[in-house]
């Protein structure tokens, strides 16, 4: 009786494919998992340019196989198509008597359609791994490692909006040069390779930018409104960390401090609900209701206007998801962000972000780092 496998076909910034190997290849590649539990076996088809590197680095009990030696006799393309890898896989799992192929929902159309050609079923999974929601210590310490940069850019960044100079016109200039959302991205940029991670679309959004979550920021950095600086370096093991600090520089308004203390306190509240067995979106109702407290009104473009977080790790955002509708339950090992914020287009936004992992009894909070919102 045909028997059942796992396939991915990607490169290694398929973030499934850099979970399941490990390994750092840019060309796409093949991995196969037959069988299950303690029966599983794992393959790593390759061509000859990452053979011998494959071989080397790929996880141990894996075996490397090299594309070019693959029997293609099974498998006749029809006519007019380019072999594409798929052909390949699918030649592969003939081999082994394979008639069931499960993949995840990201795999390219083409793919799905070249191994379907061939009589094999293909059942598309999400998530691929599910087991990616809960990290091991080895993942928890590459975030912290991420986290360390992230903090030496925002540490850098405060200083030198510390150190500006307001003009007449209320734009900052440092150094004697004007201050841009462009030129402190750049440099906050500069500081994670000098660290050893990488970074993008970094966010420095001030004022009416702000109150749009995913505007990166462009023009002159004012004093006097709020200044989101919003921060995701990637380190070179590939995962991530997330944190988001809001500063003003210069004397804020009665109505602005109101904000960031309102936004504080859904912080402290959605924390407090941060505990293994809890919905994720109790997190979310947590901070809501915060929010409902301070008498902030939320619309479909002002106010409280997304989820309070989101898991994090080999991607930006993955599984638990953190939202209102989320129906993740939490455990230990889920790291998480906890991102409240609210934004006004009059006032701009303001929103604080701690990366956490959860623990048997809470949380550990990897960010620690000051919520400083006035800057003389």
């Amino acid at each position: 009786m045909p028997g059942s496998a796992r396939v991915l076909i990607a490169s290694s910034a398929d973030s499934n494919m850099r979970y399941a190997t490990g390994l750092v290849i840019l060309d796409p590649f093949i991995w196969v998992q037959l069988g299950s539990g303690k029966r599983a076996r794992e393959y790593i088809l390759v061509s000859s340019l990452e053979y011998g590197r494959a071989k080397q680095e790929a996880k141990p009990g894996t075996k490397v196989v090299l594309l070019e030696k693959i029997d293609l006799k099974s498998v006749r393309k029809p006519a007019g198509r380019r072999r594409n890898l798929a052909d390949i896989t699918a030649a592969f799992l003939l081999s082994y008597n394979i008639g069931e192929v499960f993949a995840p929902e990201t795999m390219f159309a083409v793919h799905v359609e070249t191994l379907r050609e061939y009589g094999l079923r293909v059942r598309l999974q999400a998530p691929f791994f599910p087991a990616r929601s809960i990290k091991s210590d080895r993942e928890v310490n590459a975030i912290k490692r991420a986290g360390r940069v992230a903090k030496i850019a925002m540490a850098r960044a405060t200083a030198i909006l510390k150190e500006a100079e307001i003009e007449w016109n209320d734009t900052l200039t440092y150094k004697g040069a004007r201050l841009t959302s462009e030129w402190l991205k750049a440099d906050i940029d500069k500081t994670f390779i000098d660290n050893g991670c990488v970074g993008q679309e970094t966010i420095v959004a001030c004022g009416e930018q702000g109150a749009q979550p995913h505007n990166t920021g462009s023009g002159p950095v004012y004093a006097g409104v709020p200044i989101v600086i919003d921060l995701f370096p990637r380190d070179k093991s590939g995962y991530y960390f997330d944190m988001t600090r809001t500063f003003i520089k210069g004397t804020p308004t009665k109505e602005l401090l109101a904000l960031y203390a309102a936004v504080q306190k859904a912080l402290a509240a959605a924390l407090s609900a941060v505990k293994p067995g809890r919905k994720a979106s109790e997190v979310h109702a947590a901070a809501a209701a915060a929010f409902a407290k301070s008498g902030h009104s939320t619309s479909d473009e002002e106010g409280f206007i997304h989820s309070i977080g989101h898991g994090l790790g080999l991607d930006m955002h993955e599984e638990p998801g953190v939202g209102p509708k989320s129906e993740a339950v939490l455990a230990p090992g889920m790291v998480i962000t906890v991102e409240p914020g609210l934004y006004y287009k009059e006032l701009g936004g303001i929103r604080l972000e701690d990366t956490v992992v959860v623990t048997k009894k809470g949380y550990a909070n990897l960010t620690n780092y000051p919520k400083a919102f006035v800057l003389r």
